[in-house]
């Protein structure tokens, strides 16, 4: 009698988790279900840390090392294989600004940039190893192009006439 109460116990509670589970999968294909986080991070089969969503983000990680990120800042890192960063899309806490940018995958310098900002406008940075930079903006009121050697200075300014 004591065996068969127990596998009616047994039973009951088998058959009542089931009921549960069936109810709670049906919600799984809500549409109203919103999942909240305030980070995210997506590791490759080898647990190095690939794509990094943050509200806010990490500081970058360059070679090897994390640094601090020049403002706090929430969106979506890429990170190479090695867990270095490689780009992502910003949009930084401080001002206005959203940013997107794509990183080499030596010492981690930016190759290509773009800067939004309300009241500068935009900005295209497309920057070589050797620090020149060739760069399309609108910051100072109107379209310009510009190339900028390794020393800083401008070789090519030609902007729209006011």
């Amino acid at each position: 009698m004591k065996g068969l109460l127990l596998n009616i116990a047994i039973s009951l509670t088998a058959v009542t988790i089931s009921l549960y589970a069936l109810h709670e999968a049906g919600h799984a294909n809500d549409p109203s279900r919103v999942l909240e986080a305030r980070g995210l991070i997506v590791r490759d089969a080898s647990g190095v840390a690939r794509v990094e969503i943050g509200a806010p983000v990490n500081g970058p990680m360059v070679l090897g090392k994390r640094e601090e990120r020049v403002a706090p800042a929430a969106g979506i890192l890429l990170n190479g294989p090695d867990g270095n960063e490689r780009g992502g899309y910003l949009t930084v806490d401080t001002g206005d600004e959203a940013v997107l940018t794509l990183d080499g995958a030596g010492d981690g310098g930016e190759v290509f940039k773009v800067v939004a900002n309300e009241k500068a406008g935009a900005s295209l940075f497309v920057i070589h190893q050797n620090g020149s930079v060739a760069m399309l903006t609108t910051y100072q009121g109107h379209p310009e192009l510009r190339f900028i050697e390794q020393d800083g200075t401008v070789s090519y300014s030609q902007g729209a006439k006011e």
